[in-house]
């Protein structure tokens, strides 16, 4: 802030408070102010939301009589329809026991109806019934009749039978003697099919078996494939043994230009070395001492020495690469041509394979071919064999069929006469049948009379309950045609008493609303009155932390003290000949009293306005108030300075202000820990008991204490 002392002076009257108060740091009750300002915005808007709310609330509040009315009247009709809902619903429970008396009716004729419709049935039935068994009663009362007929007719069919039945027994054994004749044939013919079916296959395994015998000249093929295998075997150990050698040699190929690579390196040291030599004044390379002819040229001569030596090894190992590389060369076609021979060594190993199993399987056949030529004469023996007790047997079978003697023309003759008695036999059954049910069918035939009447009875009554139901749901239908008009009253009234009772529900809720609104008006109310009292502390605090405020009262404090030091260094600098004053207050042509800042100085020729002085009075009155302000800032941080800086603040004087400027600054010296003054002017060298000299040079500055 020190640094703003010629802007306080420069500035305008009307702007130079401004200043001073920025100097001073009275910045901070702006912000203070503008703070103030801020909560007063919110708590404005606040107040402004919360009597907007009020008016609302009023504005509802004054609904309470309406809604109270409301409710009054929602009660009233609520009670009215009480009573015209309950003779409403009384009327509605009438008709749905109407409704389901008329059901149940309906119900009950429908149940009659089925029984009807079933005893029609059953009448039917039992009428279809008696016809039948008076028809089977006429029947058998007629077999009855026909007596003597049927059982001599009978007669005749039971010794029919019993010749046909005697003819079957033996018909039967004459089967059995022919499926057993038929049996053995069968197996003998079976025998003798399976028999040569096993010869022939044994003949056809001594065939297959003799035909996979190995010959000479599959045993010569063998040999000649193990004898290419076993050539193939050493190519395949030369070709590694030639794969060892290529990456050896690659080794060594890698070792010798790894070598010359060194060597080289080596050698264009030697030539730098010896370029350096061949210099006029040349140094030792390894002591760095200068070199005399004699000893140079000797250098010389060792290191190129050195450098043939290098040259002929290195020469050597590229002609042993060189062969090297050759020598690979050479193993890369041996290589080759081996892989290409090679190639054909899988195929070789499966033909190899082929034949040896061809051979064991020869050698395997020859074996199994003495067990098939075994199997194959067993077979031939077994069917000479078989054949002889199997005839035996057949013709055994043959006597005893002729010793039966079944004749088949009597059989079917006993079958027909059989077949014509079935007749007799049928009547015969039905007679027997007769005799023993015909008291039982009369016994039927009466009861299924009287059940043909009972069920009759019963229909009769009936249709009668039917007639009677068929009346009364008539009557029932009658009541209720008035169902829809009763339905319609009973949603009349109950829509009417439910809309009474929305009516009553929304003013309670109404009224319930005016009851929070009453609270919510009284927190408003409280709300407001304390904003109210907010409000005011903080206008006060506005009007406080203004610069009519706290600020002007700090600069009123400030200003006396600052023109008291100013003056005192003012008069110590120009010999009491300058005395300046603040005026903090103008009067306006208006009469009106303003704020402002001016500087009046006063000397010998009368009091002016700072801007009216030169150069260096304005200088004078610059530090003097520039030092005034320093301490004031000072005192008000609870500190001291202790340095105080000139920098060519001696440019505009004249030597009798220079004088005194000096005299100034000696005066005040004891104020401060240490005085700089930086000026260029050399009449001042020696005004001050120590100096600091800059001095400039082409090389560069450089400073003396003196």
């Amino acid at each position: 802030r020190q640094g703003r002392a010629d802007e306080f002076t420069v500035k305008t009257a009307a702007e130079r408070k401004r200043v001073l108060g920025d100097i001073l740091g009275l910045d901070r009750w702006t912000i203070y102010e503008e703070r103030a300002k801020e909560r007063l915005r919110t708590i404005q808007a606040e107040a402004e939301a919360i009597e907007l709310r009020l008016r609302e609330i009023e504005s509802e509040l004054a609904h309470r009589s309406e809604y109270e009315m409301e409710l009054d009247s929602a009660q009233k009709s609520i009670e009215e329809l009480g009573a015209a809902l309950q003779e409403a619903q009384t009327a509605y429970q009438q008709i749905e026991t109407a409704r389901t008396e008329f059901r149940h009716a309906e119900a009950q004729i429908a149940e009659i109806g089925r029984r009807v419709a079933r005893a029609e049935r059953e009448l039917t039935a039992l009428a279809e019934e008696r016809v039948a068994q008076q028809k089977r009663l006429t029947e058998h009362e007629g077999l009855l009749a026909q007596a003597d007929e049927v059982e001599a007719g009978y007669a005749a069919y039971q010794q029919a039978v019993e010749q046909e039945q005697t003819l079957g027994a033996k018909l039967h054994q004459s089967v059995e003697l022919n499926e057993r004749r038929v049996a053995l044939e069968a197996q003998l013919a079976e025998a003798r099919h399976r028999i040569e079916i096993k010869r022939e296959v044994a003949a056809q395994r001594v065939a297959e078996l003799e035909s996979r015998l190995p010959d000479d000249t599959l045993l010569t093929k063998y040999e000649e494939v193990q004898a290419q295998l076993a050539h193939l075997t050493q190519l395949a150990e030369s070709r590694e043994a030639a794969r060892d050698d290529r990456a050896r040699i690659a080794e060594e190929q890698a070792e010798l230009r790894t070598r010359n690579e060194s060597l080289k390196a080596e050698m264009n040291a030697l030539k730098e070395k010896i370029e350096l030599l061949e210099q006029a004044e040349a140094e030792c390379p390894l002591c760095a001492q200068p070199l005399s002819d004699e000893h140079r040229i000797e250098l010389q001569a060792r290191l190129q020495a050195k450098g043939q030596a290098m040259g002929n090894t290195y020469r050597a190992n590229q002609a042993a690469a060189q062969e090297l590389t050759g020598r690979a060369r050479a193993l890369e076609m041996q290589i080759a041509e081996s892989d290409r021979t090679l190639r054909d060594t899988q195929a070789l190993q499966r033909r190899a394979a082929a034949l040896t199993e061809r051979i064991e399987r020869g050698e395997q056949a020859a074996e199994e071919l003495k067990v098939a030529q075994t199997k194959l004469n067993q077979a031939e023996r077994q069917l000479e064999e078989h054949g002889s007790e199997v005839r035996a047997k057949l013709a055994q079978i043959l006597a005893q069929a002729e010793k039966l003697g079944y004749d088949a023309a009597a059989h079917e003759a006993a079958r027909q006469a059989v077949a014509a008695g079935q007749v007799f036999a049928e009547r015969k059954a039905r007679l027997s049948a007769a005799r023993t049910s015909v008291k039982e069918e009369r016994e039927t035939l009466a009861r299924l009379a009287e059940n043909e009447q009972r069920a009759r009875k019963q229909m009769e009554a009936e249709q009668v309950r039917r007639t009677e139901l068929e009346q009364k749901a008539g009557e029932l239908e009658e009541q209720l045609q008035e169902a829809a008009a009763v339905e319609a009253e009973l949603q009349r009234v109950r829509g009417e008493e439910a809309a009474a009772r929305q009516r009553l529900g929304a003013a309670q809720q109404r009224l319930e609303a005016c009851k929070a609104l009453d609270r919510q008006q009284a927190d408003k109310q409280k709300r407001r009155d304390e904003l109210a009292t907010e409000k005011s502390i903080h206008d006060e605090l506005r009007i406080a932390f203004s610069v009519q405020g706290v600020p002007a009262m700090i600069i009123e404090a400030a200003v006396p003290e600052i023109e008291a030091e100013a003056n005192r260094l003012l008069a110590r600098m120009t010999g009491g000949c300058m005395h300046l004053r603040f005026d903090t207050q103008r009067e306006t042509q208006a009469g009106e009293v303003r704020e402002t800042l001016e500087i009046k100085i006063a000397d010998e020729l009368g009091t002016r306005p700072y801007e009216n002085y030169s150069g260096g009075e304005k200088f004078r009155v610059n530090f003097a108030i520039r030092i005034a302000l320093s301490k004031l800032l000072a005192r008000r941080a609870g500190a001291q300075l202790q340095t105080l800086v000139i920098d060519e603040g001696f440019g505009t004087q004249d030597a009798r202000g220079r004088e005194r400027l000096v005299e100034a600054i000696n005066a005040i010296q004891d104020d401060f820990a240490r005085v700089l003054v930086v000026t260029h002017i050399d009449e001042l060298r020696d005004a001050f008991p120590a100096r600091i000299e800059v001095s400039k040079a082409p090389s560069g500055s450089t400073v003396m204490v003196l």
